[in-house]
């Protein structure tokens, strides 16, 4: 009797365990599910991009431009870049908003490995901040800034834009092998943000030749990405003035797949323009029928 009960308890045992281990994928996945995570320059210059999926699936893109790195047929520079994919384990919780995970990522197929095209070249390269990782730390909006890494602090810009910020107020990934600190970039939030800051929406969206002048400005020096104006989202005033488009961005690598961005653009009194901010736009973030 006492084998059988021990027995009988051990599998009871296993079976909570599962079902905790379920249930902390599911909340944790689901939290995360459609957001956008950057690891970048905070100028654009580079940066290496994932969305996540349902179940800790990923997808991505990876793009780095050396304007200097010229040579016969290339004079414009050189592109480094790829998509990606790839997918976390299970989650293995540390402590109250931090959870453990590792990670498996891999280049799509099909990519060339190197072609010369308007006088840049494109060299298909492993995406930074993900070459070496196998286990990374998943960071939960509200947690203390003080237990985060000096790296990732580094990495999130985050005390330049709130050096007085107590608890973080989006979700993080530390990667500490190759010292690369994601965020999220919470779209729906940023846009009632700007909103709710001074800006005055665009009483007609149309991209009119000034627009195009203004981005072509702003983006001037940036190659990788091509950023095709959409819609002009409207204004706010500073000293000078602050503008934000709506583009279709696509990387100048072959196969690449389009999305879409808000460019924020500073213009100063003098008319000289300046790139301040490139944020991941959602298509579908305010759609929710058919969503339980």
């Amino acid at each position: 009797m006492n084998r059988k009960y021990t027995a009988l308890l051990a599998a009871l045992l296993l079976a909570v365990m599962i079902v905790v281990s379920g249930i902390a994928e599911e909340d944790l996945f689901s939290k995360i599910q459609g957001k956008w995570f950057e690891f970048s320059s905070g100028a654009g210059a580079w940066s290496t991009e994932l969305i996540m999926d349902a179940n800790g699936a990923f997808a991505g893109n990876f793009h780095d431009s050396e304007m200097g790195e010229t040579g016969e047929g290339y004079p414009n520079g050189t592109v480094y870049g790829c998509t990606f994919h790839g997918q976390f384990s299970d989650p293995e919780k540390v402590d109250e908003t931090t959870w453990k995970v590792k990670i498996k990522v891999e280049m799509d197929e099909g990519q060339v490995p190197e072609a010369i095209e308007d006088q840049i070249r494109y060299v298909t390269a492993p995406p930074y901040g993900l070459g070496k990782a196998e286990t990374v730390m998943i960071y939960e909006t509200g947690t203390p800034i003080e237990k985060l890494p000096e790296g990732f602090m580094s990495w999130s810009h985050m005390q330049e834009v709130d050096p007085d910020a107590k608890t973080l107020p989006y979700y993080g990934i530390w990667n500490e092998t190759d010292d690369a600190g994601f965020v999220s970039i919470d779209e729906a939030e940023n846009m009632m943000l700007t909103i709710a800051g001074g800006w005055t929406p665009a009483a007609d969206p149309t991209i009119t030749d000034e627009v195009k002048a203004l981005l072509d400005k702003g983006m001037e020096g940036l190659v990788g990405v091509n950023y095709t104006p959409v819609a002009y989202l409207g204004s706010q005033v500073v000293s000078g003035t602050n503008h934000a488009i709506l583009c279709q961005a696509t990387g100048v690598y072959p196969d690449a797949v389009p999305y879409f961005v808000i460019v924020y653009l500073y213009e100063d009194l003098q008319g000289n323009v300046s790139l301040m901010n490139i944020a991941n736009f959602d298509v579908g973030m305010f759609c929710t029928y058919g969503v339980d």
